[in-house]
């Protein structure tokens, strides 16, 4: 025995310091705890103006849904004008919204719809 009683570890080897676990991602991808609980992604980008898979770059996405015909349309015309659908789509929302401010509005049919409800 040749420790002697100055350093009684004198004899131990030092292992070598184990690695950090990584979190582990949960089913959807996302770390856990990324997202407060009660929170919703709306309000986030509401208080910070960032985040959310809405904004591209300085645009922000929005969906329409248009009849087939209307989408053909704009797909000839923009092969036509050698552009993107993109860009076309946002031509005519522009000039949609100076109609507006000319004072062109709308014609529209107003639907109500009712749900019957069953008896129990």
């Amino acid at each position: 025995m040749s420790a002697s009683f100055d350093d009684p570890f004198a004899n131990v080897e030092e292992a070598p310091p184990s690695p950090t676990p990584k979190p582990r991602p949960t089913k959807s991808g996302k770390k856990q705890f990324d997202q407060p609980l009660n929170v919703s992604k709306r309000d986030v980008y509401k208080a910070t103006g960032t985040g959310g898979s809405a904004m591209h770059g300085a645009q922000y996405q929005l969906t329409t849904r248009l009849p087939l015909e209307v989408v053909e349309q704009l797909r000839e015309w923009a092969a036509q004008l050698n552009m993107t659908q993109q860009d076309l789509q946002r031509f005519c929302f522009y000039h949609g919204l100076r109609a507006l401010e000319v004072g062109e509005r709308p014609e529209f049919e107003e639907v109500v719809v009712t749900k019957k409800l069953k008896q129990p």
